[in-house]
Order: C-alpha cells, then sequence, then structure tokens
C-alpha cells in the first residue's frame, strides 16, 4: 500500500540541504502468533498454475522483501506467484481455515509490511498486469500493475488515472487506501474513479462488484485499505482527458518557514482546483521548507498565483522554478531516478483546519527538536473534497491535507511516532490508512472515522472467519 505522493525520492534529494515495538515486523495476534502449520502445501502447489515459493527455494528470499528494507528479513511460509484468478481463488479456499495469516500482495510497498506476514500466505499478484483501454477511456487494469505501467499505457490513449508518482506503487493498494495524488484537487483521487472490481471473498467465490452489485462492498473497497475483505483481482477505472501540467517549487528563508505554513495553507483555501500542492517542513534547529505542487490550467496563468503566495509569505523565495510537462512526463518527473528497495520510517495525521499562526508555530517547534525527519503537507479539498464522506470509505473528505511523517533512517522509527502522536492535538488526529503505522495506537478511528463502524460490518459480512486478519484489520477494530 502508500501513494508516496509528489515523488520521495525527488522531495528528498532536491531537498538534501535540508517508536515502535514494530520497528522490526508486524504485530501479529491470535491465532497468527506462532508458525504456519496444517496447510497442504505439497496439494496447493499441484493447483497453481504459477510457482509456490517455500523457504530454501530459489528465489524465495527475493520474493520475501518487503519494498521498506528497514522492516528487515521477513519468512513467509509460501508465496505464491499466482497466474490468473483461479490461482487466486485456490489459495484463498487451501489456505483459510488454518489459522495462518493469508495477504495479498500488489506492489509490496505496505508501509508496515502487512502484505508479507511473517508465518503467513502471501498472494503475489505481480503477474496480474493486463491493462486494456477503451474507446471511452475505460480501463481495465490488472491488480499486480504499478502506477507508472499504467500512466505509460493510458498515455497512448491520451488518457490519464489520477494517482500517486511512486512508479512502482501497486495502483491495488494505492486504489483501496483512497489514492491521494499529484492532481487530487483537480481530479479527486484514484478511488472516486474506479467503477468496478473484481474480488476474491474468503469462500473463494469471484465477484463482479460495483454501484449495483455487492454495492456494499464496492463501497469499502474505495478507502477501506488493502487487505479488508477480500482479494481484488482487477479494477475498472474511468479515466480523464490527459492534461498538460505545470510543476512549481519555491524555497523561501528558513526563518519564514512558520509564516510560510500558515500563508501555503491559506493560498490553499482561496485556490482553484486546478492547483494541488505540497508544504514540505524539514527538521533542523531552524526548520527548512519547500512548496512544491501542480498546475492544470494555462501555464500563464499560474505565475499570479505564485506571486499571491509568495506576498503573503513577505519574502522572495531563494529558488523557484516550474516546468511544464504531458501528464506521463510530469509523472515520470516526480518518480525520479530509478532506485530500488528503501528504508524508511512513515506515519501520518490528516490536517483538519486551516493552519493559523498558532498551529504554524507549534508545528515548526516540533520540529526544531527533530532530526532526520520531514512533515509532507499534501494539499486536499477541490475535487476529492465535493464527494460527501458516507458515499466511500475514504473518510477524510473534509480534511485541508494530509500531513506524512517521514525519515529516511531506518532508527527513526519511535521518533516517527512520537512525532506523530505530537501532531494530534495541533492538526488533527486522523491519519491516512495507506500510510499506515503498526505502532499506532489509534489506527482504527484514525483511519476509518465516522465510517468506521459500517466498513467493520461490511467485511464481516464477506470475511466472518477472519480469513484475511492481520494486524490492523477493519475486523480488529
Amino acid at each position: 500500500m502508500g501513494d508516496f505522493k509528489f515523488g520521495r525520492r525527488r522531495f528528498l534529494g532536491l531537498a538534501a540541504a535540508a517508536g515502535a515495538a514494530a520497528a522490526g515486523g508486524v504485530m501479529l495476534g491470535e491465532p497468527y502468533a506462532a508458525a504456519a502449520t496444517g496447510v497442504d502445501y505439497a496439494g496447493l502447489k499441484r493447483a497453481l498454475k504459477g510457482a509456490l515459493l517455500r523457504p530454501g527455494d530459489a528465489g524465495y528470499a527475493t520474493a520475501a522483501q518487503p519494498y521498506n528494507s528497514a522492516l528487515g528479513v521477513r519468512k513467509p511460509a509460501a508465496i505464491a506467484k499466482v497466474a490468473g484468478v483461479d490461482d487466486v481463488r485456490a489459495c484463498v479456499r487451501r489456505v483459510r481455515g488454518h489459522g495462518v495469516p493469508l495477504a495479498a500482495r500488489a506492489g509490496g510497498h505496505s508501509y508496515a509490511g502487512f502484505s508479507t506476514p511473517d508465518h503467513g500466505v502471501v498472494v503475489d499478484l505481480s503477474a496480474l498486469k493486463g491493462i486494456t483501454v477503451s474507446s471511452d477511456g475505460t480501463a481495465v487494469v490488472g491488480a499486480g500493475v504499478k502506477l507508472l505501467d499504467l500512466y505509460s499505457a493510458l498515455a497512448a490513449h491520451g488518457r490519464a488515472l489520477p494517482a500517486g508518482s511512486c512508479p512502482t506503487v501497486g495502483v491495488a493498494g494505492s486504489t483501496l487506501g483512497g489514492g491521494i495524488g499529484v492532481v487530487a484537487r483537480a481530479y479527486g483521487l484514484t478511488c472516486d474513479h474506479l467503477k468496478s472490481a473484481t474480488v476474491v471473498t474468503a469462500d473463494g467465490a469471484l465477484h463482479t462488484v460495483d454501484g449495483n452489485h455487492d454495492a456494499d462492498l464496492f463501497w469499502a473497497l474505495r478507502g477501506g485499505g488493502g487487505g479488508n475483505g477480500g482479494i481484488v483481482t482487477s479494477f475498472t477505472f474511468g479515466t480523464v482527458p490527459a492534461p498538460t501540467v505545470t510543476i512549481f517549487s519555491l524555497h523561501f528563508p528558513a526563518a519564514r518557514t512558520s509564516r510560510v505554513l500558515r500563508a501555503w495553507s491559506q493560498w490553499m483555501d482561496a485556490a482553484p482546483d486546478q492547483l494541488t500542492s505540497l508544504c514540505a517542513v524539514t527538521a533542523a534547529h531552524t526548520p527548512t521548507n519547500r512548496v512544491t505542487g501542480t498546475w492544470t490550467g494555462s501555464a500563464s496563468a499560474l505565475t499570479g498565483h505564485l506571486s499571491a503566495l509568495i506576498a503573503a509569505v513577505g519574502a522572495s523565495p531563494t529558488s523557484r522554478t516550474t516546468h511544464t510537462y504531458n501528464y506521463l512526463n510530469a509523472m515520470k518527473y516526480f518518480a525520479g531516478p530509478a532506485a530500488g528497495r528503501e528504508a524508511f520510517r512513515a506515519a501520518s495525521r490528516m490536517l483538519e483546519r486551516t493552519v493559523t499562526a498558532s498551529i504554524a508555530d507549534r508545528v515548526v517547534a516540533l520540529m526544531s527538536k527533530q532530526k532526520g525527519m520531514v512533515l509532507l503537507f499534501d494539499s486536499l479539498r477541490g475535487q476529492a473534497g465535493r464527494i460527501k464522506t458516507a458515499d466511500t470509505a475514504f473518510a477524510h473528505r473534509g480534511a485541508h491535507a494530509s500531513v506524512q511523517v517521514y525519515s529516511g533512517n531506518a532508527a527513526n522509527g519511535p521518533a516517527v511516532l512520537a512525532v506523530q502522536q505530537a501532531l494530534a492535538p495541533i492538526v488533527g488526529t486522523g491519519a491516512y490508512v495507506n500510510y499506515l503505522n503498526p505502532g499506532q495506537k489509534d489506527w482504527a478511528s484514525a483511519y476509518y472515522g465516522t465510517n468506521l463502524t459500517r466498513l467493520r460490518q461490511v467485511i464481516r459480512k464477506y470475511d466472518p472467519d477472519r480469513v484475511f486478519d492481520f494486524a490492523q484489520s477493519a475486523l480488529r477494530a
């Protein structure tokens, strides 16, 4: 899961000048505390068209690695490299009822590594990577597709889907958690464009869900988080004409960081939907700042908006850049240079209100005491805020922004969690399920807010025996 919005690699590269008991693994409770037993792995292997990897098999060690190398070594009981829907159904039918964790994995970017559970069976969907685009722009997308591959396929048809920017994030996890992206205010969340999905539920049955068929499960898939209720094997999206995107970036003097955060927040309150942006506050004795974002209107019209921000800050930026790209190249820009796995710690809050001088000062004071950490305030509202909170499982329609607490220091887990806790009385108690943190105590109410009760009821209906249970499953809420 996770959107890695505004290209974490790109951001951290440009900003280089500038606690958790679960730090080493997934927190597994009963019935999964012991090693997996009872599954007929030989029979499962025979039933699959794809490969089944067990400890000691060639390729197992690599396949068992989560994207986040800070999570350490994982030891699933088996990894099923499924070849299609029938393989997914075979996995569910043969593993359920044995007290063994069963987890779907698409991109493998789950912040907590819940998609690669110790002693569990990983249903690896990476081979399900078909993409078909109809003349009306409707796209049918396999659950193993990664974002950059999807953007490239859609670009060939002049289409786009609003989503995150990390190229190797899976469309599955991103969509299921909501899908905050770099043009969210202009086009909404990824899940807002979901028209239907095929899902294998806990009984091994295949469902095609939409607003008229298993509508409650379709509701849950739009923001309820990956791993809950079933394994999605394909998504059908409505897409949009691919826009031209102007990307901008401004740095202001560090002494103005509090003013920058406040001015940015008020600026976004008044901004048209075509403007989506991020304000970053990077830890230091005097925290530094950066404002970056996208504009989908005419390139010349952006100048006036940036001038308004600069005037509100009351200081000239120390650097200012703008570049105009087609949508695909904009996503490649945010992705940054190709790289492999990363080690990081992260958590989140949701900014529930416009930033006042007091809020900004408290944020800056908090970050002045930290090291190796950044707060990424990603703007929301616009089209993302025009859908009612109860209409999808994504519970943060009224939020002003998401706030990712991020550290590239693998040892910084306790500090990240402490900052997340300290932010709650400052910005709000919500959190984004695609930035999940296994050490967070208030995760259920934070992720799902007023939608928690309904989500729990829906997931219980389709998974009454907790086949897809994990440490932050909606069934544990």
